[in-house]
């Protein structure tokens, strides 16, 4: 190991070590917490307005990112959490009016309602390297959202369920 590279090494064993520091999130250390699985990877291809009425789910280099869309001009409500056992960072996508994505005060759940008008609304986040997501009370329009619905990863693969979870180094 060279001198830097030790030196990195040291100063990273001393904030798992150090009581009240809290050890670095992710997104410092790209790959430090393992790849999500593979049915969560990658954006929908050609993903946009027109697609199916449903939730868009998938995670690449920048997090996890979470869509809603339907067909048409006329309001659908969706809704639904995601929670993790680590702490969340959110960054809206496309909201506006009565939209709404929040997190808990200890940032481990999110609660989005999104009022769609036929375009697209959601939400980007990270976590700081939780080992699983659980993904519940998804609905539309008030009427739980079938797992038919939702679309994970660039292969829009349905869940078995909602809710379900999303783990690391899932297939």
């Amino acid at each position: 190991m060279t001198g830097r590279a030790a030196g990195i090494a040291v100063a990273v064993i001393a904030l798992y070590v150090t009581p009240g520091i809290a050890p670095p999130v992710a997104a410092a250390y790209p790959g430090e917490c393992g790849a999500w699985g593979a049915r969560v990877q990658g954006a929908p291809i050609f993903f946009d307005a027109t697609d199916r009425t449903g939730d868009y789910l998938w995670h690449d280099d920048t997090g996890f990112h979470l869509r809603v869309t339907h067909r048409g001009a006329g309001r659908d409500d969706f809704a639904g959490t995601i929670s993790s056992p680590t702490p969340m960072h959110l960054s809206p996508v496309r909201l506006e009016g009565y939209d709404r994505a929040d997190l808990s005060p200890d940032g481990r759940t999110l609660t989005f309602v999104f009022a769609n008008r036929g375009y697209i609304d959601g939400v980007d986040f990270t976590t700081e390297c939780a080992q699983e997501l659980t993904v519940a009370a998804l609905t539309a329009n008030d009427d739980p959202l079938p797992s038919d619905r939702v679309f994970l990863g660039v292969g829009r693969i349905n869940p078995p369920q909602v809710p379900f979870d999303l783990h690391r180094y899932d297939v």
